[in-house]
């Protein structure tokens, strides 16, 4: 086999695992959402607007852990 048969193979698979690892935490994001939405009339769409918002919050740091004591004081005028 060539070199560049094998690196599109390898790719491919790659691509598939990053693809269904993505699909699981969704599905199981969503699973938990809708396990704790008291009223279940909400549209999907805002469903998904809150697994995105909750998936980008897990990459954001926490800026009040980051901040000075002066900014902290600051805030607080």
């Amino acid at each position: 086999m060539k070199k560049s048969t094998k690196i599109a193979i390898i790719s491919g698979i790659v691509v598939a695992v990053v693809v269904s690892v993505l699909a699981v935490t969704v599905h199981l994001r969503l699973s938990a959402i809708e396990g704790n939405e008291v009223n279940s009339n909400e549209s999907a769409s805002h469903k998904i607007n809150e697994i995105v918002n909750s998936i980008g919050n897990q990459n954001a740091t926490n800026s009040e852990a980051n901040e000075s004591p002066e900014q902290r004081a600051s805030e607080g005028k």
